[in-house]
């Protein structure tokens, strides 16, 4: 079969896959299937050894998930009520897919006192379980005396004789105080240090918080709602905080990064295309290869992994730069060249294209060691999408490409540039670059730090933040970046360990926030209870004299516990029901107990010092900042083994000249490290990351270079220039990425791929043209 021959048949086996994958990815866009994912957490590494750890992860991202809070504040409180009025009537007006609690009924209170009221005998607070166990009747007696004749006290639930103490009105009063949120005129309000009166509107989406559909429907409702508000109210402060929030700023942001990168990348490739070829033939068939590298990566990516990450596409933006490569490198050396040669060429260069494949796909495809499910699904989108562009360049170009291809003047000076390059060797340029090169390392080593803190990769807008840190001073939330915890064989061990712990929480200073607040366990309840029984009756038989009434002693209530599944059925427990994770499977059963009030994080490892059987610190935040330490480290002896796996297949290429085509990507690689870290930019993951792919396309033009290593050859330098500055473009745009990691990655990047191609010529010496290919 002669070689057109055989491209041909190729070419139509191809169009057979490249038309699967069209119908795939249809059915996936015009069916709405095709999901993308704006989670963060989808991103993180997961810890399949500890499955109870990530199921309370879970279960608290999925509670607040859904959250957002809307704090309405005015110089007064009419003011915040008629500001919140207005906004709320705007969420109702716009039937928004979310559900809005903003007005409290009586109902409600009547609901909580209803379900509690036959448990009142055996509910007490730390405070006053520690009173009746160390004060005398008669003080007791004096003290109940007291709050019946005060004018201003604790609200009674119930006469002085079924509780003189007002236990139960004080252990309402403590569950109150737990919470800042109070309610003012049938509304949700708080109020902060300074009096100022805010109106609480607690909204819920019907939906996932990172559904595409939830968060465009939710903005742009949120933004008419406060629009009313200060309409209603000019100099309303209006303060939103939630995970939907911004979920959707990452995915607005990730959006117009897309445009950006992609677009940006693509007028850029076609200006260069235009220059080096004048035709636009050459753009219209990279073009095609780039488009089918996406619709394959895009099509096999949702077959493995169900949803695409909106990061995952920011990233496979870049995929037009690299992927750009291969029809460079093709029409590079089509130029000058008679069109019947084409596939004789084509067949010639095959060999040192697939082997620059090789070793571009190895750096891609070592991003799938990493534990971050996000970077697998980079690693398999971008693998495929390369190797797809690939084929589509090496069978249908020589199939498609029609027409002589002169050199241009712009691609004959480009190409010809490699001549001006100073060349290694016994000379004094060798020298000076030797010493500033050794000077920059060790420069760049000294102040080289690394920083791995995942917090550093907070991308959401400041404003955002500030303000989700006003509400959540406001009202006092709860942290879901570090909690205990806390496994029994049943549930009554997990509420007397909650209880321990929170007891031993309070010495270290802190306060806990836990399930059993609300639901004691059964042996604290059966406690408190007898302890109550007989404080009761002693009081009153101490109160007769005091008030000199006659006081019948009640007759001792039958003790009937409040067990979990009574508790979790009642409205009562909405407020901390996500705290309850109930069986873990053969592990028995568990909760979380969450810290409240901690601003300072230098008082994390006195919490984390707390140890008690069956109580297990967890430091999300803390764990994934570890985790990708290690995984840097890892990352750094994989990207040790990936050379050594690419100069094994330099050598079989080229023998003892191997080293110059691997050299210059070493020397860039260090100095992508070394330059910003002498302008003070500490070391990430994402920076030895890019690494890999620094190795995988700059080795490519040592290999192309060596291959014709004439100095007065075009060609060569023409394809690798051309090369160099599509991923540039597209990586070089990446570091203009809101998003700290794609910044990072970029910025090594632009450093890494620009020095690698300034630096290969240099070792490729002129003699070297009449050697033997294996030396």
């Amino acid at each position: 079969m002669t070689s057109s021959r055989l491209f041909r048949v190729r070419a139509w086996g191809w169009l057979v896959v490249v038309l699967a994958l069209a119908i795939h990815v249809g059915w996936l866009l015009l069916g709405n299937r095709l999901q993308l994912d704006t989670d963060v957490l989808a991103m993180l590494p997961q810890d399949e050894r500890q499955p109870a750890v990530q199921q309370a992860t879970r279960a608290l991202a999925d509670a607040a998930a859904r959250r957002v809070v809307v704090l309405v504040g005015g110089a007064d409180w009419a003011a915040a009520r008629r500001g919140a009025d207005a906004y709320a009537a705007e969420l109702k007006k716009s039937a928004a897919p979310v559900t809005l609690r903003y007005e409290v009924g009586d109902e409600a209170a009547g609901q909580f006192l209803d379900f509690y009221g036959p448990y009142r005998a055996q509910l007490l607070t730390s405070v006053q379980r520690q009173q009746l166990e160390t004060q005398p009747a008669a003080a007791l007696a004096q003290q109940a005396v007291e709050q019946l004749y005060r004018p201003v006290g604790m609200p009674r639930i119930g006469s002085f004789a079924e509780d003189p103490l007002n236990l139960f009105g004080g252990w309402l009063g403590e569950r109150a105080a737990d919470s800042k949120v109070r309610v003012t005129e049938g509304r949700l309000s708080v109020t902060d240090a300074g009096g100022k009166a805010y109106a609480v509107l607690l909204l819920e989406l019907q939906d996932s918080a990172f559904s595409m559909a939830a968060q465009q429907a939710l903005v742009p409702v949120l933004e008419r709602a406060r629009a009313s508000a200060l309409a209603a109210v000019p100099g309303l402060v209006v303060l939103n905080a939630g995970i939907p929030l911004h979920a959707a700023a990452a995915a607005s942001q990730a959006e117009r990064e897309i445009h950006t990168i992609g677009l940006g990348s693509l007028a850029g490739i076609v200006v260069l295309t235009l220059f080096a070829f004048n035709a636009i033939r050459p753009r219209l068939l990279v073009t095609l290869s780039i488009g089918i590298g996406l619709l394959a990566a895009v099509s096999v990516s949702s077959l493995l992994f169900g949803k695409l990450h909106m990061i995952t596409l920011v990233f496979g933006a870049s995929l037009v730069g690299v992927a750009e490569n291969y029809g460079s490198n093709y029409f590079s050396s089509r130029a000058g060249r008679p069109f019947g040669e084409r596939f004789a060429m084509l067949a010639e260069q095959a060999p040192v294209m697939w082997l620059a494949m090789l070793t571009t796909a190895i750096g891609y495809a070592l991003l799938a060691l990493t534990p971050f499910p996000g970077l697998r699904q980079i690693a398999v989108f971008s693998v495929v999408g390369l190797l797809a562009a690939f084929i589509t360049t090496l069978w249908w170009f020589p199939v498609l490409d029609a027409g002589e291809m002169p050199f241009t003047r712009f691609s004959r000076w480009l190409g010809s540039r490699r001549a001006l390059w100073p060349a290694l060797g016994r000379n004094h340029f060798t020298l000076v670059a030797a010493l500033l090169l050794i000077a920059v390392l060790a420069a760049g080593a000294v102040r080289l730090h690394a920083d791995d803190d995942i917090r550093s990769l907070q991308n959401s807008p400041p404003e955002l933040i500030a303000q989700q840190r006003a509400v959540g001073a406001l009202m006092d939330m709860a942290s879901p970046a570090q909690f205990y915890l806390v496994r029994g064989d049943t549930e009554e061990q997990v509420l007397q360990r909650e209880e321990a712990l929170k007891a031993a929480v309070a010495l270290a200073g802190g306060q806990a926030q836990a399930v059993s607040d609300w639901l004691p366990s059964q042996a604290q309840q059966q406690r408190d209870a007898a302890l109550i029984g007989r404080a009761d009756a002693a009081v009153l038989v101490a109160a007769r004299t005091l008030l000199d009434e006659p006081l019948a002693v009640p007759a001792p209530r039958e003790f009937k516990p409040l067990l979990p599944a009574d508790w979790l059925a009642a409205p009562a427990s909405e407020p901390l029901r996500h705290q309850w994770l109930g069986r873990f499977g053969d592990a028995g059963y568990a909760s979380v107990v969450m810290l409240r009030g901690v601003t300072d994080l230098a008082a994390l490892p006195r919490f984390a010092a707390v140890a008690l059987p069956g109580v297990q610190w967890v430091d999300k935040v803390g764990e994934v900042s570890a985790v990708m330490a290690r995984t840097r480290t890892l990352m750094a002896w994989v990207i040790a083994v990936s050379y050594a796996l690419v100069f094994a297949a330099l050598c079989w290429r080229f023998g003892r000249r191997a080293w110059r085509a691997l050299a210059p990507t070493l020397i860039a690689s260090a100095l992508a490290l070394a330059l910003p870290a002498l302008a003070g930019q500490p070391l990430q993951l994402f920076n030895v990351l890019a690494l890999l792919l620094i190795l995988g396309m700059g080795v490519d033009y040592g290999i192309f270079m060596l291959e014709q290593h004439a100095r007065d050859a075009i060609r060569p330098f023409l394809s690798v220039s051309l090369a160099a500055a599509s991923t540039l473009l597209a990586f070089g745009l990446l570091a203009l990425s809101a998003t700290p990691a794609l910044r990072a990655f970029g910025l090594t990047m632009l450093l890494g791929i620009g020095l690698a191609w300034a630096l290969t010529p240099i070792f490729v010496k002129e003699r070297d043209a009449h050697a033997n290919r294996k030396d």
